[in-house]
């Protein structure tokens, strides 16, 4: 399987990362759909980095073992409640933020919705992962249909994803939305 990655790198050399990480996944024996599911995550957690941390860095794990899937995103941004309260969305703390990323809401425009972390946040629900997202003052773990919120004990920088997830099966066309 593929070993370890862990990289540090700049976000302006995102598309160039997804790239080298796209062609080392492409190699892999993985069950039906979870490839896609793979790169769709990276395409989407690399995006929302891109777009709205206003970071100057990432930091990436990625692991594929024993049937096993471990990805970690961590960017050193404004983290998700700033990014809403710059497109005048005002969640009253950093919990709501979080509950408003996961649920779809953008900070494109208020008419649009976000559904990268949603599907994400879906297909780890279907796999019967685990998810959990870290904003500023909160961390929220998604496991099954629940969503377990807990503060963190000091400011969290930016914006932390961790998805854990056995490997199988998934059709991934119906599961997107």
């Amino acid at each position: 399987m593929l070993n370890d990655i862990k990289k540090n790198i700049s976000i302006n050399k995102l598309n160039q990362e997804f790239d080298v990480l796209s062609q080392k996944i492409e190699k892999q024996t993985l069950p039906n759909g979870f490839r896609q599911f793979i790169l769709y995550t990276l395409s989407e957690l690399f995006a929302n980095v891109e777009e709205h941390s206003r970071g100057s860095k990432v930091s990436i794990f990625l692991k594929i073992k024993d049937n096993n899937f471990s990805l970690i995103v961590a960017d050193n941004g404004i983290g998700f409640r700033e990014s809403y309260l710059r497109k005048e969305i005002y969640p009253k703390d950093d919990f709501s933020a979080i509950q408003f990323a996961l649920s779809g809401l953008s900070t494109k425009k208020l008419n649009e919705r976000g559904f990268g972390l949603y599907t994400i946040r879906k297909f780890i629900q279907k796999l019967e992962g685990i998810m959990v997202a870290e904003s500023g003052k909160a961390s929220a773990r998604i496991i099954k249909n629940k969503i377990e919120f807990t503060p963190v004990s000091s400011f969290k920088k930016g914006v932390k994803i961790i998805l854990e997830t056995p490997i199988k099966e998934v059709d991934f066309y119906k599961n997107i939305e």
